[in-house]
């Protein structure tokens, strides 16, 4: 039998057994609703979710070369014409070349094309024209308010290789009429020149004009080409004026370069951390490759719309200043350079930048790409005190995209709605808009969470469970105890008395009359 007094005690205990599982259960599910967002938020991505996520963020950079050139008249040297002639009797004589028109004409391009500036001479007339010429990569924005991170050689060209670029694309009319003139001269021996042939002239009269060219008021201005959503209208281009606020070295140095763009509201990227990937590590690519971006079998409007591709990294290597470069297998090529490159999270882990060149025939090499890591861009970004920040439509936007994603198509709708409102070019937003409003009017949104749902229903049913078990042992409890009323004080015992008869005690009649019979002599005495 349980003494009376622990009950109380017990029933305590008890109460705090009950308080201890209902925390408990509590803290079950609300883990559990914790662990399920930490899931969403640092789990491996979706690639269409990535790209959804992202793209609005990568921006084409478009950078515009201006300046005047001087270009001097071209003449065949005489006598290097001569020296050739006598070679080539030489060879007719010796049997070493037939003595066919087509055969002398092909070994005369033949030897110019060995050395063309042994051959062609600069005059001293001269014309100046006015060329420009254009490069484009691609860049990320990673404030609201406009800074983007890119290659440094996507914004700036060293002399000498802008000499080249404006020369092979701002002269191509003159280097054709050249070719031509070539051409024109050989066609009364009833020559046909191969394509090969023609290339080789036109290179032949690019090494010329690169050599004795001179260029002067060179001017250099960047543009960020972003996406721009107006209802009813494809994707549109729109060029925000780009200043360079700060610029690395072209590899292989630190080739990074910041931009800033007056605007605001803008959509971001966020930046991770490069230190923990290894080799094997999943990454993907977003950017411009000009090869898919200016496909000449593609629709204008598809210009803007940047291509996702993705691979692994395939080492970690070291490069001439001693610091670190990623080799990736992801497909990159000339417009992929400044874009970014990001983890299975969604994070932006370094900045695509050169890729491989077979040096036998000079053509790309892919699956040997290399990306900057983020770590070298944040050095950038800290002497300017820039801060990467997500921007308050990258942020209601993101919220749209899991709604979309979940199937509540009402509340993405709000969300998209919202986007457009305070930034009606934002990228894609319109859309998403169209596509969400689409689903409501063909599957109405029952905004039903279901995850959140089943996880609610577990910890009420794990309540239920808990209550029902208490329940069953203070019933057993209560039937083990004797539960009794507290007794009431006992009082003092009275003090002992002396064991003394008292004189005016009579003895009861019965005893008196067995006395007597007893003891006859006592009787007498009395009387």
């Amino acid at each position: 039998m349980v003494h009376p007094y622990r009950i109380q005690p017990m029933r305590r205990m008890l109460l705090r057994l009950i308080i201890l599982l209902l925390t408990f259960a509590f803290m079950t599910v609300a883990y559990g609703q914790q662990a399920a967002a930490a899931d969403a938020d640092q789990g491996p991505m979706d690639p269409r979710v990535l790209a959804d996520t992202n793209k609005p963020g990568v921006v084409m950079i478009a950078t515009l070369y201006k300046a005047s050139i001087s270009i001097p008249q071209v003449i065949m040297s005489q006598e290097a014409l001569a020296q050739l002639q006598d070679k080539l009797a030489r060879d007719i004589v010796n049997g070493k070349l037939a003595n066919d028109p087509n055969a002398i004409i092909d070994a005369i391009f033949q030897d110019i094309f060995k050395d063309p500036l042994k051959y062609l001479l600069p005059t001293k007339t001269v014309t100046t024209q006015e060329v420009q010429a254009g490069a484009t990569g691609t860049g990320f924005i990673i404030t609201p308010d406009g800074y983007i991170l890119t290659n440094a050689h996507v914004v700036y060209t060293p002399e000498d290789q802008l000499k080249e670029l404006l020369i092979m694309t701002g002269l191509q009319e003159l280097i054709e009429q050249d070719v031509t003139a070539f051409i024109n001269e050989v066609n009364a021996a009833n020559y046909e020149p191969t394509e090969e042939t023609l290339q080789q002239l036109r290179e032949a009269a690019a090494t010329f004009y690169i050599q004795y060219a001179t260029l002067s008021g060179i001017t250099t201005q960047v543009y960020t080409e972003m996406g721009v959503a107006i209802p009813g209208v494809q994707v549109m281009q729109k060029g925000f004026v780009s200043e360079v606020k700060k610029r690395g070295e072209v590899s292989p140095g630190k080739d990074v370069a910041i931009l800033k763009i007056d605007s605001d509201n803008l959509p971001t990227v966020p930046l991770g951390d490069d230190g923990s990937l290894r080799t094997g590590d999943q990454i993907f690519v977003i950017g411009y490759p000009g090869a898919a971006t200016f496909n000449p079998m593609l629709a204008d409007e598809s210009v803007l719309e940047s291509t996702l591709t993705s691979g692994l990294i395939s080492a970690r290597k070291t490069m001439p200043g001693g610091w670190d470069i990623m080799q990736v297998d992801a497909a990159m090529t000339h417009g992929n350079s400044g874009g970014p490159v990001f983890n299975e999270q969604g994070d932006v882990i370094g900045i695509a930048t050169f890729g491989s060149i077979d040096s036998s025939n000079g053509a790309e090499v892919q699956g040997m790409n290399f990306v900057i890591p983020v770590s070298i861009a944040k050095q950038f970004l800290n002497e300017l005190n820039v801060t990467p920040t997500e921007s308050q439509l990258t942020t209601l936007y993101k919220e749209g995209l899991t709604f979309f994603n979940e199937g509540k198509y009402s509340k993405a709708l709000d969300k998209f709605r919202e986007v457009n409102e305070l930034n009606p070019g934002y990228p894609y937003i319109q859309t998403f808009i169209s596509d969400s409003r689409m689903a409501v009017n063909n599957e109405p949104d029952t905004g039903l969470n279901w995850t959140l749902i089943l996880l609610i229903a577990g910890g009420v049913l794990l309540l239920i469970i808990l209550v029902l078990v208490i329940i069953l042992l203070l019933r057993k409890f209560n039937f083990k105890v004797e539960r009794r009323p507290n007794p009431a004080p006992t009082p003092p015992s009275p003090p002992p008395q002396p064991a003394v008869e008292p004189a005016a005690a009579k003895p009861a009649e019965p005893q008196a009359e067995s006395a007597a019979q007893q003891s006859p002599d006592s009787d007498k005495k009395e009387s």
